[in-house]
């Protein structure tokens, strides 16, 4: 009779063999499993990348609008500020233009006009002497006399005119002191229209400036959208390609189980084998 070892005993290899089986079918069931799952979240997950690329691909699109209509209301705000710079830059200059010819019609009226018309008033009251003596003499003659007799006399009306200019230095000197005044008011007029003319033109700067800004993004957001479909495009191919690769796996996975199955009947064969043989040595 042979000695029986313990660890090839026909209990111990149907044991293992039964072990080997269930570890087998497990693995072949976790392996079905794993593969539908793969198969089922790898369908999901396409559609979920999708449907992100595709609201990213729309916030981007909605972006882009508005950056165009930024930019071209950007555009609409420069060529406006430009020309309203333009406008006040002509503006100063005409009210710069107009400051000599004030300057000239105060020098005249402060001292031109005065000056004539105080010798215009000495003229005339030379003038006046001198009608005043016509006047007697032509009075005094007695044929001319007694026909000589004018509602107004000849010196009286001189007089009158000369009168009359009297007043007029005052009034010059109003009008100079006015215009002196608007002169003036003309320069600071000038001096703040020229700053604010100034100020908008470096508006429009910054204007522009930030339009060259939008247009930058404009470039970026437009990269974005193709690289968006670029991912869109080649995601499936991917998702399908990982799909794959895992399902290869698990079959491989699979296959070994199978192994395991092969190897676990075959220890339940050789345990009935050694049942057998040892009930024909103990009958």
């Amino acid at each position: 009779m042979r000695p029986r070892n313990t660890l090839t005993s026909p209990a111990l290899a149907r044991w293992i063999g039964v072990t080997l089986i269930g570890t087998g079918i497990l693995g072949l069931l976790l392996s079905l499993a794993s593969m539908t799952f793969v198969m089922i979240a790898g369908a999901t997950a396409e559609g979920a990348l999708i449907r992100e690329l595709d609201t990213f691909d729309k916030a981007l699109a909605a972006t882009s609008d508005g950056l165009t209509v930024a930019d071209r209301a950007l555009a609409d705000t420069h060529s406006t500020l430009a020309a309203l710079s333009a406008t006040l830059n002509n503006a100063t200059i005409t009210i710069t233009e107009t400051q000599p010819m004030i300057g000239a019609l105060q020098d005249l009226t402060g001292e031109g006009l005065p000056e004539t018309i105080a010798s215009t008033h000495q003229a005339l009251t030379s003038a006046q002497e001198t009608a005043q003596i016509i006047d007697g003499v032509l009075g005094s003659i007695p044929f001319v006399g007694s026909r000589y007799s004018p509602e107004v006399p000849l010196n009286v009306a001189i007089g009158q005119v000369a009168d009359s200019l009297t007043e007029l230095p005052t009034s010059l000197e109003e009008v100079s002191a006015g215009l002196g005044k608007a002169s003036d008011n003309i320069g600071t007029i000038a001096t703040n229209v020229g700053e604010v003319s100034a100020g908008i033109a470096a508006i429009a700067q910054s204007v522009s400036e930030a339009a060259v800004v939008v247009e930058q993004y404009e470039v970026v957001v437009g990269d974005l959208r193709g690289e968006v479909a670029a991912v869109r495009a080649a995601a499936p191919g991917w998702i399908t390609m990982v799909r794959l690769g895992l399902t290869v796996l698990l079959i491989w996975l699979g296959l070994a189980q199978i192994s395991l199955l092969f190897q676990g009947w075959e220890l339940l064969g050789r345990g009935a084998k050694a049942a057998e043989e040892v009930g024909e040595e103990l009958s």
